[in-house]
């Protein structure tokens, strides 16, 4: 009998439970330089999945890593983050969202998930407001729906911009200047530290936001020195113009320290200051592997075996987020949005990699603990552990600290001094510019790629300057400008030779169409990050006019620059090219009829053009010590307005509108804020053209060449 039921069992067919998919899904920006820092996060979120075998009672579990930055933007991108948020909020399963990187990008994410229940948990979000009241209206702004779907492993900015100004008063610095890149995260941490640097007693000097795509801060470096500040705090993204900025105050002869808060703890970062981060300042939440328990430590290890390289800052934030994730979701055992939400917001003494730790009620972690790192050699060394609610300790720094005076500059040298850097950058702007008014005044065409050009020969400028000593640095600049040229001239027959007699919004949109593409080609040529280029002067860059900071570098600047400006003048004048060029200009008809080789001429323009672009893109990096694939939209816009400013067309217009614009924002970054300088050169712009539609030196019906 007992047989017989056996038999019986083995032969009922047994059912095997059916396997569901939840997914999840990260949003952090893969594109630009960002990059890095992201990667190591979506690690760490791999680490986590791969220790579960992908697999959660009887669900296995998908991820899917999605990129919320675009290549125009170079960093996270508002619309590419609603596309994802949307995407994720529509797809069934999808049951967490792990992501942000910029709190910008969670304030557009989280109402959108909300809408469906959808949880958020975030390894790198701190702006205080996306959880409790910051600004007007928050954070019930956020959750349309009434409850909460957004929580954060890593602590918020209201505890950071704390342990950094106790950081600071410990370090005995009394007076301050605060910056800020504007946007969510870095404004929100800036004021935070401005409030609690007031109430130590510390002395806060200034307080302005920045230009992120400025092509430098020398003016504001000026206004910093002579304010007497010990420390420049920035509150932003590396993103934003933070390593730019650390380089244009040390070669502007400011010796204030600068601290920058957790965005700034990258690769990228070191990488965008060059060797100028030395001594830079950064806190972060949390400690480093070293000071945190042996766990943590382990996961370093594996890190780094796993994946080859060092994790950044939040990829353990990142490991802990999906961690207790997949708790929550084998906690429910339901495929459950609401539920799964509930259970991951409820989360309490959850013993992870960064102790044990809780969820509030308004989804922040109860982790406070805080770091500061020096920069030492080109790496993060860990400096002290930050505890704002003690007294503040007595402490040191690995790099001496340069002894900061106020300046005793007069009102008139100041002036002068601005001048003067007013007119190193507008010489950059005018070189660019004469290309915009060389093909405008031939054929009428706004060759919007131009900025573009002008990029590429500073990224050409950059590959070989590494293989030039002395008089070689002589062949990078001629090949700088050569290379420019052959782009510049293959445009023109790809593209501009074809549509010429076409309606001119066809030309146009080509233009701006082969913008995108040379700007595209720059990233995937030289990376999406700001990268360092050489000083080629170093110590030899000396101050030449005692009290007013004007340097060698910017005199080298203006010297090249009026050469090549004066040269194309007597060139379009003098020379048999140059009245050619000028006769077509007037009527290309009459020209030809003349035995003018139209087509010749206007391709000799655009070899023209490049080589000068290609000349003002050397000059930009071997100033500004800095080359990035996006640098061509914002300096091809200023010598565009310059152009118009002139006198589109005009080749002295577009030489003169170029020193206007430089001396116009570096006056107004200095006397008024560097934030202010765009609004006001094209405020001018609008001025002159409502008295002088024509520009300066045009007329209504344009000057030609």
């Amino acid at each position: 009998m007992k047989s017989f039921l056996l038999t019986l069992l083995l032969a009922i067919p047994v059912v095997a439970q059916p396997v569901e998919t939840i997914r999840l899904v990260s949003s952090l920006p893969l594109t630009g330089s960002s990059r890095r820092q992201s990667e190591t996060m979506v690690g760490g979120i791999q680490m986590a999945l791969e220790e579960c075998h992908h697999q959660v009672g009887r669900f296995r579990i998908d991820y899917r890593s999605w990129d919320d930055a675009s290549a125009q933007a170079g960093t996270w991108d508002a619309s590419k983050e609603k596309e994802n948020a949307s995407r994720a909020a529509a797809d069934p399963d999808v049951m967490a969202y792990l992501g942000t990187y910029n709190s910008g990008a969670a304030k557009i994410a989280i109402p959108i998930l909300n809408q469906v229940g959808l949880v958020m948990v975030s390894p790198a979000n701190t702006y205080p407001g996306l959880t409790k009241a910051a600004d007007v209206g928050e954070p019930e702004l956020y959750y349309p729906r009434g409850f909460r779907n957004f929580c954060r492993v890593v602590p918020d900015d209201s505890l950071q911009g704390q342990a950094g100004a106790w950081w600071a008063q410990s370090l005995g610095l009394r007076r301050v200047f605060i910056l800020d890149d504007k946007e969510l995260y870095g404004r929100g941490i800036a004021l935070v530290f401005e409030k609690s640097a007031r109430e130590r007693g510390l002395t806060v000097v200034g307080h302005e936001g920045v230009d992120a795509k400025a092509s430098d801060y020398r003016a504001l470096v000026n206004k910093i020195r002579d304010s007497g500040a010990e420390l420049v705090y920035f509150g932003g993204v590396t993103q934003n113009g933070s390593g730019k900025l650390v380089k244009d105050l040390r070669a502007g002869g400011c010796g204030a320290l600068f601290m920058g808060p957790d965005a700034t703890k990258e690769q990228a970062f070191l990488e965008a200051a060059g060797p100028a981060a030395q001594g830079a300042l950064v806190t972060l939440g949390g400690l480093p592997p070293e000071h945190m328990s042996e766990a943590a430590q382990q996961w370093y290890e594996r890190y780094r075996k796993r994946f080859g390289s060092e994790p950044e800052a939040y990829a353990i934030y990142a490991y802990e987020a999906a961690k207790v994730t997949l708790a929550a979701i084998e906690k429910v055992g339901q495929k459950d949005r609401d539920k799964i939400r509930q259970a991951v917001m409820a989360t309490k003494d959850y013993h992870g990699l960064l102790g044990t730790w809780s969820f509030d009620a308004n989804g922040d972690t109860s982790l406070t603990s805080m770091s500061g790192f020096e920069v030492v050699d080109g790496q993060f060394q860990f400096s002290a552990a930050l505890s704002p609610a003690d007294p503040p300790a007595a402490l040191q720094l690995k790099t001496a600290r340069a002894q900061v005076q106020v300046s005793q500059s007069t009102a008139f040298e100041v002036l002068i001094e601005q001048v003067l850097a007013g007119l190193a950058n507008g010489s950059l702007i005018a070189i660019i510019a004469l290309g915009y008014t060389l093909v405008y005044g031939l054929v009428e065409l706004i060759n919007f790629a131009h900025g573009d050009v002008f990029m590429m020969g500073a990224l050409a400028a950059l590959s070989g300057v590494g293989m030039a000593s002395g008089w070689g640095v002589v062949g990078v600049l001629l090949g700088a400008m050569l290379f420019s040229a052959l782009i510049n001239r293959s445009i023109d027959k790809l593209a501009y030779q074809r549509l010429r007699g076409k309606p001119r919004l066809v030309p146009l949109i080509t233009a701006i169409g082969m913008s995108f593409v040379l700007m595209n080609l720059g990233g995937f040529w030289k990376g999406w990050s700001p990268i360092y280029f050489p000083d080629l002067l170093g110590s030899a860059d000396v101050n030449l006019l005692g009290p007013i900071h004007f340097k060698l570098s910017q005199a080298l600047v203006i010297g090249l620059a009026l050469p090549l400006m004066i040269g194309l003048h007597l060139f379009i004048h003098y020379t048999r090219l140059g009245k050619a060029m000028r006769a077509t200009a007037q009527n290309p008809q009459a020209a030809a009829l003349m035995g003018i080789d139209v087509n010749r001429t206007i391709g000799a323009a655009f070899w023209i053009g490049g080589a000068l672009a290609g000349a003002a893109g050397f000059l930009y990096a071997f100033y500004n010590h800095e080359v990035r694939f996006d640098l061509g939209f914002r300096q091809g816009l200023n010598a565009f307005t310059a152009a118009v400013l002139g006198g589109i067309g005009n080749v002295k217009g577009a030489m003169l509108g170029g020193l206007i614009i430089g001396v116009v924002e570096a006056l107004t970054s200095y006397y008024a804020s560097q934030a202010l300088a765009p609004a006001v050169v094209f405020g001018v712009l609008i001025a002159i053209i409502l008295v002088k539609p024509g520009g300066l030196l045009g007329s209504n019906l344009a000057e030609k060449v």
